[in-house]
């Protein structure tokens, strides 16, 4: 089965992956989506919109750890080459101009939802659920998934979803900024991909302001005063993998968005590296 395929009707492709295929440190799947973006590049003169939708019923998250068993602390080069090269591939996809709306059924996970994160639009059916679970094994999660989802949602909107690994509901997602709007069924859901799409990401407008507001406003501070000790008092202990991605999180929220992206990088690639270390803590 092909990772990505594709169908154009007039002015616009729709695009369909696999989900369990999107990995940002395979080769294979950097390549596929390097050609589709050759191809909607290569046309998008002739574009009104790109469609993306996700084959979720290939989910398996165990299949979060399968690209990192290998991985050693010799490697950690390697993984940040990687890691680059994807978000490249992604922020290729943010600046197509032409509007790219992700429509979102079923259970949307991981680097499936990490790339239709990076779509200017995501409409969602009722029976959507959203989760980024990287972290309930050990991992930050990676390639612009705690940047785009705190500049989407807020510091404290988005920590359920990258501190402890919740799913969220359609309307919960909605709610805290993370998609558009949810569709009652598919003729709706199609009604919907198009209204207000524009070919922009929200922090790249110059009236942008954080949701909740950054890390001067009084009740952020409140926020991360108390966070280091709820996360060790949630996990019984030291809990490597969530301080990891507080870290991220405050610290991409102190730069641009090409920086948060690295730093973010280097968060992953520390818990990922060294499994030893997800017994020990990190400095916040």
């Amino acid at each position: 089965m092909s990772m990505i395929t594709t169908h154009q009707n007039n002015g616009q492709i729709t695009v369909l992956l696999a989900a369990r295929s999107i990995n940002p440190l395979s080769r294979l799947f950097q390549r596929e989506l390097a050609a589709l973006l050759d191809q909607l590049e290569s046309r998008r003169a002739k574009l009104d919109a790109v469609i993306i939708s996700f084959d979720a019923d290939t989910v398996d998250r165990s299949h979060e750890l399968e690209h990192l068993m290998a991985l050693t602390r010799a490697q950690a080069p390697d993984c940040m080459h990687m890691l680059d090269a994807y978000n490249t591939l992604l922020r290729r996809l943010e600046g197509l101009g032409v509007p790219v709306i992700a429509t979102l059924a079923g259970e949307i996970s991981s680097h499936a939802f990490g790339l239709a994160l990076a779509c200017h639009r995501r409409i969602a059916l009722q029976d959507a659920c959203f989760s980024l679970p990287q972290v309930s094994l050990g991992l930050a999660p990676v390639a612009g998934e705690i940047a785009r989802t705190v500049r989407l949602a807020g510091l404290q909107a988005a920590m359920p979803l990258l501190l402890d690994g919740a799913t969220l509901s359609a309307a919960q997602a909605l709610h805290a900024g993370l998609v558009h709007a949810v569709a009652g069924d598919e003729t709706e859901l199609a009604q919907n991909a198009m209204d207000k799409a524009i070919a922009m990401q929200p922090w790249e407008a110059k009236a942008y302001r954080l949701p909740g507001g950054g890390l001067d406003a009084a009740p952020v501070r409140a926020l991360l005063l108390s966070a280091p000790a709820l996360l060790r008092q949630r996990a019984g202990g030291p809990s490597p993998a969530a301080e990891a991605v507080l870290c991220a999180m405050v610290e991409g929220m102190q730069v641009d968005f090409e920086n948060a992206l690295q730093i973010e990088s280097r968060y992953f690639c520390q818990t990922a590296i060294n499994p030893a270390q997800r017994k020990g803590s990190l400095s916040l």
